[in-house]
């Protein structure tokens, strides 16, 4: 089992949410929302199942390949799990805190699964590295963002604790997003480099997402290490 249903990610991260709209009320989001998760457990063994593990029953079971269709749940269904939306940021352990242009609002974030099949019960997240040069790295994820009202979240996190790297104390997140009512799908880009002395440093982009119910791919914090690690 992993550590922490956390997302972990050797390097630094910045995550900046964005999208189109005025700075006055806000407007949907020009991508639709979403009522599932296609995805594929990449490391799977066998059929098994995956689960949010702060919602129970939402569930859904794997292929031997590893693929599955998770169901997400609609308003209540959430039950005492939704913080306003100000706050779902925190699940990702950021502090600091953030504006909603609808302080009634009600948000949750679903950017971890735990897969239990023949090859154990882990923590994954879509999520996906790449080494683009000898001291340089990207990232590519996904992440899901439920929120009860239209609303715009703008503000600064530090999401140092998101991390398992020693040499990143502080970590800035600026985040302005404008959300649909109901689930929205946001694409994470992080790039990361490190100097000749072990320094590492980083940043990255969350945007409203293309790709819809396309198929993600989702990983472990240790899979994702061996294709990024320096």
């Amino acid at each position: 089992m992993s550590p922490s249903p956390k997302l972990l990610i050797p390097g630094t991260l910045a995550l900046v949410l964005a999208s189109c709209g005025g700075t006055s009320t806000p407007q949907a989001s020009e991508q639709p929302t979403v009522t599932v998760i296609e995805g594929r457990v990449t490391g799977a063994s066998g059929t098994g199942t995956v689960s949010v593990s702060e919602l129970p029953g939402v569930a859904a079971t794997t292929a031997a390949d590893g693929r599955f269709t998770l169901t997400l749940p609609q308003g209540a269904a959430l039950g005492t799990r939704v913080q306003g939306a100000a706050q779902v940021m925190a699940g990702l352990q950021c502090a600091g805190s953030l504006g909603s242009s609808d302080t009634s609002a009600r948000g949750y974030l679903v950017a971890n699964l735990q897969v239990g099949d023949g090859a154990g019960t882990r923590s994954v997240s879509a999520v996906q590295g790449s080494k683009t040069g000898l001291l340089s790295r990207s990232v590519s994820g996904r992440a899901w963002l439920y929120v009860d009202k239209d609303t715009r979240l703008s503000g600064s996190l530090d999401c140092a604790q998101l991390l398992n790297v020693p040499q990143i104390s502080t970590l800035p997140v600026t985040i302005d997003v404008i959300a649909r009512a109901g689930w929205n799908v946001v694409d994470l880009t992080i790039g990361a480099s490190a100097n000749l002395l072990g320094q590492v440093s980083a940043g990255g982009s969350v945007v409203n997402s293309a790709a819809g119910t396309a198929l993600s791919e989702w990983r472990t914090a240790e899979e994702l290490q061996a294709q990024i690690s320096f």
